[in-house]
């Protein structure tokens, strides 16, 4: 493994490497992965700070503890990911990932930007996603539960599905015609025809 355990790494950029894990108790400060793989690779008590994942694969990949600090994330497959274990403070931006199956259970991603990200069958359980935006980004099959969507944005999200009764709507941003379902868990006939 190109990683040693309890060591620090600051301002390097790592091309092409597969970790096979588990990683453990190592620091990145400012650190730029492009093209790595860390499939299934189990992270425990890591911290990743003002890091940047390009094109990198962690699919899979056990978070244990570990910590995510203004990291960003571009062109990623991050592909059955359970972000609830994270430790500490949790900040990031997604562009351009395939993040289907994703976890995100009891955490606070305000101000979190998801841009042109495939969300399928995603789950957001107790979340706060206050000011969130979805932009450009495929929803179908993604469960929204308990979740405070105020001030999020939707506008150019796709396929969602979100009940209105069990999640916080307050100033929330959807456009026509795809709010239209948020009527869906309404008892009511919406009726078609324009008169």
């Amino acid at each position: 493994m190109p990683f040693s355990k309890h060591d620090l790494y600051e301002d390097q950029t790592v091309t092409q490497v597969t970790c096979t894990g588990p990683l453990q108790d190592t620091s990145f400060y400012g650190c730029t992965f492009q093209n790595c793989s860390f499939q299934s690779c189990r992270l425990v008590n890591c911290r990743f700070e003002d890091c940047t994942f390009a094109q990198c694969n962690l699919a899979l990949a056990v978070i244990d503890g570990t910590t995510f600090a203004n990291a960003e994330f571009q062109d990623c497959k991050l592909l059955g990911i359970n972000w609830s274990p994270v430790g500490g403070f949790f900040t990031a931006r997604y562009k351009g990932c395939a993040m289907e199956n994703n976890v995100f259970a009891d955490l606070g991603l305000a101000e979190f930007s998801f841009t042109s990200c495939s969300l399928l069958n995603a789950s957001f359980f107790n979340t706060r996603l206050t000011r969130a935006v979805f932009e450009d980004c495929d929803l179908a099959g993604c469960r929204f539960t308990d979740a405070d969507l105020s001030f999020a944005d939707f506008k150019t999200a796709r396929n969602y599905h979100i009940n209105a009764e069990t999640n916080t709507l307050h100033k929330t941003i959807f456009s026509m015609p795809e709010a239209v379902s948020l009527l869906s868990n309404l008892d009511i006939v919406l009726d078609e025809e324009w008169a």
